[in-house]
């Protein structure tokens, strides 16, 4: 499929403390950091016009510590309010669980620490927790998505749908594809996308049919946060064939033209098991782990992407020529005198390193099969500038 060149701008990077909440970087924005003590493989989901997050783990090289705590965030005030908490897993509370916002309630079970079957709803009304109908299998380690009144979980090629008004689950038609591990979802126009490894699926509830879509085309393989806002599908952080190789690319899937673009990395520490959620257009992000557990929390706004990207293009004056190219390709930049370029296929694989100094640097093809490629500039150890470029 035909993919659109990109030209992506610096990301001003800076360090950032959990007081810095007003500070932004190109679409993102430091809020109030999370209620509770850092985790990851927590829940995050929304209902209504309120986030809620909670649950998790943390364990490094000590005992497995597992949360049962429950938060709720109000973006009108950027303040966390500690709730009831979870009644799943006799109490202990649970990781990796299975989580839906509908309507006024909040829907969980299953996780990696326990084997019941319970399923319960949250009312933020009254902040009570209530059995429901028990879950047809054991779900764990993975994500689901709801669409209007139902849910639906997913376990090696069966799809299950959770209908909230009668409190039933339902089996529906065979999927065309076994879920991984730490797959990815969100929902786009009453349509479920589903990144499992690298495929990316797309279900019409309607018609109960699932089609596939353009390739993930990122380093993530899982552990990552995903969303959804104006339209459009979001993928961000995760881990890339191994746990410790922990990413900070963010993703953007548009649906109408089946295109995966590739904009400025998450500007904190990059993570896997993180969480997300969405309140309208409104997308937040936060927790997760590298080995350090993190309790920071942001705000994403992928307006302000587009936006800026063209006057911090403009202040870096970076250019790749010739693109397309046929045997090599320089890489110059008006602003930076050194700097390192690594250069990876679109299945997220390095193929290539150089270092430039006098403002420019040339990669020889060397055998390179013709496609399309990432290039990512780094100074001082901080990826600055991410773009696309094409051998013929």
């Amino acid at each position: 499929m035909k993919k659109t060149l990109l030209q992506l701008g610096i990301v001003a990077l800076c360090i950032l403390s959990a007081q810095e909440v007003s500070a932004s970087v190109l679409g993102w924005t430091m809020k109030a950091n999370f209620g509770g003590v850092g985790r990851h493989r927590g829940t995050g989901i929304s209902i209504g016009t309120k986030g809620y997050m909670g649950f998790g783990h943390y364990n490094g090289a000590g005992p497995n510590i597992i949360k049962k705590d429950w938060w709720e965030f109000d973006p009108a005030t950027n303040t966390w309010t500690q709730r009831a908490d979870y009644i799943g897993n006799n109490g202990i509370g649970n990781y990796a669980s299975l989580a839906f916002g509908m309507e006024e309630y909040g829907y969980i079970g299953g996780g990696q620490n326990g084997s019941s079957l319970a399923f319960y709803r949250y009312n933020p009304a009254t902040n009570i927790w209530e059995t429901m109908a028990n879950m047809p299998v054991y779900f764990a380690n993975n994500e689901g998505f709801a669409i209007g009144t139902k849910g639906y979980a997913m376990s090696g090629n069966t799809l299950w749908e959770y209908n909230s008004q009668t409190n039933q689950w339902t089996a529906k038609n065979p999927m065309p594809f076994s879920v991984s591990t730490w797959n990815s979802t969100f929902v786009v126009d009453d349509k479920g996308y589903v990144k499992s490894n690298s495929a990316l699926w797309e279900y019409k509830p309607m018609l109960d049919q699932w089609t596939i879509r353009s390739s993930f085309p990122g380093l993530a393989t899982g552990g990552s946060a995903s969303f959804s806002q104006y339209g459009k599908g979001y993928i961000v952080c995760g881990y890339a064939g191994a746990l410790s190789l922990v990413q900070s690319q963010l993703w953007e899937f548009n649906p109408a033209t089946n295109v995966w673009t590739q904009l400025p990395d998450f500007p904190g520490t990059a993570r896997r098991f993180c969480n997300a959620f969405s309140i309208g257009d409104r997308s937040y992000f936060g927790i997760g782990t590298n080995g350090t557990n993190f309790n920071d929390f942001w705000e994403f706004n992928s307006t302000q992407v587009s936006a800026g990207l063209d006057d911090l293009s403009t202040d870096l004056q970076f250019s790749i020529g010739p693109n397309p190219a046929v045997d090599y390709v320089q890489f110059s930049s008006e602003k930076l005198t050194d700097f390192s370029v690594i250069i990876y296929n679109m299945y997220g694989q390095e193929v290539a390193a150089i270092d430039a100094h006098n403002n420019a640097c040339i990669l020889e093809r060397n055998g390179l099969p013709a496609g399309t490629y990432i290039c990512k500039v780094i100074k001082d150890d901080r990826a600055i500038h991410t773009q696309r470029f094409i051998f013929n």
